[in-house]
């Protein structure tokens, strides 16, 4: 059992994060996890934002992350496509920053089924946030 000490410890982490790099887009919560799978692991949910705004927000937190990774993951039932960034923070506590947006064919691909995964690259990220969501995945 973890005591509630490694929580407020993670908390803190995040925190601390957030008071020495400042990102632009709203958090609507943050979890934290401990587990033997992903050990100590916060996870960051951001406001609901449109494509461009969500990807530009994405690569605010990558910025002040290491070992980043990004996704698009499209949830059942398939109308929406979750969207992260995956990295570490200076002490090394794994993050992973995500928010949702429509599943749009033309942007996210047909061979994005309901329940898959895509590593999506920074660039394409980069392309959504200043081209208006105008890039394919």
């Amino acid at each position: 059992m973890n005591s509630p000490d490694v929580f407020v410890r993670i908390l803190g982490s995040v925190r601390e994060h957030l008071a020495t790099r400042p990102v632009a887009a709203g958090i609507a919560s943050v979890a934290v996890a401990v587990n033997s799978i992903e050990g100590e692991h916060a996870t960051v949910h951001l406001h609901s934002l449109e494509l461009p705004e969500l990807a530009g927000a994405l690569l605010g937190w990558a910025d002040t992350l290491t070992e980043i990774t990004a996704s698009a993951w499209r949830p059942p039932p398939g109308d929406r496509v979750h969207l992260s960034v995956s990295g570490q923070l200076d002490d090394g506590l794994a993050v992973t920053v995500y928010g949702g947006v429509a599943y749009v064919e033309t942007m996210f691909g047909a061979d994005l089924a309901p329940g898959g995964r895509h590593s999506v690259a920074l660039g394409v990220l980069r392309g959504w946030a200043t081209n208006g969501g105008a890039v394919a995945a």
